[in-house]
């Protein structure tokens, strides 16, 4: 794993020894005695030398008084000797060693630093080995930067080719500092240096060629300009730090930065003969600014961190996030008379970590004119281990005013340290060690926005914050996960807990690694009209990915200029709220130059389906994925990972935010003055959404007629059927009128975030008189308090896309050329439906759906199974036929020119809808979609 990491310094020690002349040491001692002090050295040699003279002297003397004669005392003597000579030679080996330790030591630590000349002619004999793909984070980084730095004439860049060429950066030094506790961190110089290309690249031979790069601009004007940058000269510096570890291989990290940018030149040329642009000034500097900054990126205080443990493993069994946090925002409350609020009362919430932002934070929906605002939504953000090794790193609560002109005003922001959160424990490395693995409860109760005490505070909210962490994985079985023995008996046994089954939530980790045989169809080979599209089946495609999840869009890769087989390699996670239901969609798009993008092809699969024979609680698959549905056809190369989280959600909060709310059947009951049952004639009745723009359907009052018992007003016509795109911010609201001269009007509302997804349900709705701001909170509208009577819906959310969707511009312009409900989907949705009817089958069904008693129901549906099968099934047949006739195709302008101008019409009204539409519109929740 490569990630840059912020804020992860490497100090500067400067040695305050006098610098040495550089020395060289040649150690021939590979056995070497254990690490002692030079003076304890000296010592041991002179009490053996003492001990062997004194028994000398004994035995001499013993064998003198014993009349051995003169030769014998010679030979002790003589033994004597080569004892010491053979002792005292060990003893003086290992001082020598030592010495000679200290000394090389003194070399590392010295300005010079060490020679590595060993090293250099190792790296030279591998650099025309090495395999140039294993650089292609370094073309991503480049492409992204000179994205950023280049003028807006050029709307695209591509790295064409990377070459390393065939001669090695070479090391000038390696310097030690002076060690700390298990953390040895050094210093290292390197360069690189070739002759200019740009204007001499005739002279240059084979076994010359300096590491270099193909860069194509696209311009606005559809002229593409190829340059070939070649590194000319290259010097720079960088620290790195070694995190060690108890266990096998002893090394956790390695972190590198650079000391500062590095110096770099480059040389530019041409690959055009017709055209010399790099006469133009701003080519040059353009590359070598963007080379630049991408060293930028990794600079202190910024480090890259490599997970050396990770790239020892053969598998990763695991993701990256280590558990949710969810916070259920309830309301705010803030002092009216505060000067500096006066205009503040369009408030939304949204959370985040304070080291990403919120530009793309997960939101709640604006409530307007509203000085306290009341929401009762539930927000979730996925933490993750590097969040928590970073230095005060919080999850902010943070309350916005909504505006459509100016950038939006902050309320305020109430933070909780990640670490307190997750109960972390870092050690002195740096590294995670543990966390809480059990759901717990934050804060529970009102927390002041403006860092103020909560009695002095004059802005406040309520919300309650729970952290749910990821079940443990087993470790996968390697050398690694054998040579651990330093686990506790608690992880352990939580490797093996079981499944809790109200735990249906997790955590997917969905890698679009890369595509391949992306191509446009050709148009006269398709046998239906309706399929046909303008596009030319020769251009090449400009492709990237767009990821969703239960059709709700939370995804986009970078657009690869002029790649049939483009290589992303990129990757996300986010919170599944319901496994078994749960489906993903991806769909590649083709970029094109002033005009909408196109889908090449779509594709929808479940995850059930996806991780079909896996029965571990973590799953993992990997697999080619083929598109259709679309202007062209190719494949995507997919990796997913799932775990599952200890977190419990509800049905109703289990459910899609996209999906189609079907109604067949509505119910005016015990309507009091003015209203009356029997004004029928002069009834109407509206069912509204409260969106941007609105979505309404109206009960003429023509298919209104009166229940068989009773007073009620019924219409039980055709059912209505509601496109959903933020469910979960969504409201249904029923008008009802009565009168022609002098009407009187009654409303309802409930909120679908009540609701279940996938199942025939009834809802009671109370009538009461119009608000003057129906958007303004949240208060419960009690459907047994209405003072004007009720309304009883029948109804079912079904999850994901559906043919009513097609009439919303926002779908036609993202399905552009694609028609997403020609393969199976929606028979497996029909199948549902009738499986739903079926498993919902019996008295009370029949009750709720003719709302009468049920005796009656029996007289009408008979209680013959056969009969109520081929009922269900003429209703499944129904809705199929309902649902194809809300289908609306999205055409296609044939003209080139025409393509054209609907793109900058779709620019001006893009414009004019941020002001004229609501704040609750699909574009503002469109925020929150990640981008690589």
């Amino acid at each position: 794993m490569i990630s840059t990491i912020a804020g992860d310094n490497i100090q500067d020690e400067t040695p305050n020894d006098p610098v040495e002349p550089e020395r060289s040491f040649k150690l021939f001692y590979p056995l070497p005695l254990q690490p002692a002090e030079p003076a304890q050295l000296v010592r041991g040699l002179q009490l053996n030398a003492l001990k062997h003279v004194v028994l000398g002297g004994i035995a001499c003397y013993i064998l003198g008084r014993l009349h051995a004669g003169f030769y014998l005392g010679l030979v002790g003597i003589g033994s004597c000797i080569a004892a010491y000579w053979i002792f005292g030679t060990e003893t003086r080996e290992g001082l020598d060693w030592q010495l000679e330790k200290l000394e090389g030591a003194k070399t590392l630590y010295s300005t010079r630093g060490e020679s590595v000349e060993w090293l250099n002619y190792i790296l030279e004999k591998l650099w025309c080995s090495i395999d140039p793909s294993i650089f292609v984070i370094v073309e991503d980084i480049l492409e992204d930067t000179l994205s950023s730095v280049a003028p807006s004439i050029i709307k695209a860049v591509k790295v064409t080719d990377f070459d390393i060429g065939v001669h090695a950066p070479r090391i000038h030094k390696i310097r030690m500092y002076k060690p700390t506790p298990d953390q040895p961190f050094g210093e290292a110089s390197f360069s690189f240096h070739a002759d200019p290309v740009a204007s001499a690249s005739h002279a240059r031979s084979v076994k010359s060629v300096p590491p270099g790069i193909a860069i194509r601009f696209k311009t606005g004007l559809n002229a593409p300009i190829d340059v070939k940058a070649e590194l000319t000269r290259l010097h720079g510096k960088l620290r790195f730090k070694i995190l060690t570890a108890p266990a096998f291989p002893f090394i956790s990290k390695v972190a590198f930065s650079f000391v500062k940018v590095p110096k770099i030149n480059t040389g530019v040329m041409p690959l055009s003969k017709h055209m010399n642009v790099m006469r133009l000034p701003m080519m040059k500097s353009l590359v070598n600014e963007a080379v630049k900054l991408g060293f930028a990126g990794f600079v202190e205080p910024k480090s890259m961190t490599v997970d050396v443990r990770e790239l020892l493993t053969t598998a990763t069994m695991d993701i990256f996030a280590i558990g949710v946090v969810k916070v259920e925002v309830r309301r705010a409350e803030r002092d009216p008379n505060h000067t500096n609020f006066k205009d503040m009362e369009d408030a939304y919430v949204t959370i985040s970590m304070s080291s990403h932002g919120h530009k793309h934070a997960p939101s709640t929906r604006v409530l307007k004119n509203d000085i306290n605002p009341s929401w009762n939504e539930n927000l979730y953000i996925l933490v993750y281990e590097e969040d928590v090794v970073k230095q005060d790193v919080t999850v902010d609560i943070s309350v916005w005013d909504a505006d459509k002109i100016k950038p939006d005003d902050l309320w305020g922001t109430a933070s909780t340290p990640i670490r307190e959160i997750v109960n972390a424990k870092v050690d002195k490395l740096g590294s995670l060690t543990d966390w809480c693995k059990h759901e717990r409860v934050i804060h529970d109760g009102w927390a002041a926005l403006d860092g103020k005490s909560l009695e002095a505070s004059s802005m406040k909210i309520n919300y309650r914050m729970t952290f749910h962490p990821k079940y443990l994985a087993p470790k996968p079985d390697s050398l690694l996960a054998r040579l651990e023995k330093d686990r506790s008996e608690e992880e352990k046994r939580l490797e093996k807990e079981p499944l809790q089954e109200t735990h249906k939530s997790g955590i997917l980790s969905v890698q679009i690694i890369e595509a391949a045989d992306l191509e446009i169809a050709d148009p006269e080979m398709l046998n239906d009209d309706e399929f046909k599209h303008p596009y030319s089946p020769s251009k090449v495609v400009n492709p990237y990915a767009v990821l969703y999840l239960n059709d709700n869009k939370v995804f986009e890769t970078r657009a690869k200029l002029r790649n049939s087989s483009p290589y992303w390699n990129a990757m996300t996670e986010h919170l599944v709220k319901d496994y078994d239901t749960a489906f993903v969609r991806i769909s590649v798009k083709t970029s094109l130059d002033l005009e909408r993008d196109p889908v090449l092809g779509t594709r929808v699969f479940y995850l059930s389906e996806m991780f079909e024979d896996q029965q571990d609680k973590y799953k993992e698959s990997e697999r080619w994925v083929a598109l259709a549905n679309g202007i062209g056809f190719g494949k995507v190369l997919l990796a997913l990972k799932y775990k599952p989280i200890k977190m419990t959600l509800s049905r109703e909060l289990r459910g899609s935010d996209v999906g189609t709310m079907i109604i067949d059947h509505a119910r005016f009951k015990d309507l009091k003055p003015p209203f009356s049952g029997a004004n029928i004639r002069s009834t109407k009745a509206t069912l509204s959404l409260n969106l941007d723009p609105v979505i309404l359907k109206r009960l003429k009052s023509r298919d209104l007629h009166s229940a068989e018992v009773g007073d009620d007003i019924v219409w039980e016509k055709r059912p209505l059927y509601f496109p959903l795109t933020m469910r979960y911010r969504t409201a249904l609201y029923v008008h009802i009128t009565q009168g022609s001269i002098q009407p009187v009007r009654a409303i309802g509302r409930v909120w679908l975030k009540q609701m279940s997804d996938a199942a025939w349900q009834e809802m009671t709705i109370g009538l009461y008189d119009p608000p003057a701001d129906m958007n303004k909170n949240e208060d419960d509208w009690s459907p047994d308090d209405g003072p004007y009577g009720q309304v009883i819906l029948r109804f079912m959310i079904v999850p994901g896309f559906s043919p009513a969707h097609s009439r919303l511009r926002s779908f036609r312009m993202d399905m552009l050329g694609a028609d997403p409900f020609r393969d199976e989907t929606l028979v497996r949705k029909d199948r549902q439906w009738i499986q739903e009817e079926e498993d919902q089958a019996g008295v009370s069904k029949r009750h709720n759906r003719s709302f009468s008693q049920s005796t009656e129901a029996s007289e009408e549906y008979g209680d013959d199974r056969e009969e109520e099968d081929e009922e269900e099934a003429a209703a499944a047949e129904r809705f199929i036929a309902d649902l194809k006739e809300q289908r609306t195709k999205s055409k296609i302008p044939k003209l080139f020119l025409l393509r054209k101008m609907s793109r900058g019409t779709d620019i001006i009204r893009n414009k004019v809808e941020n002001v004229r539409v609501g704040f609750n519109s699909e574009r503002r929740a469109s925020r929150s979609v990640q981008k690589e």
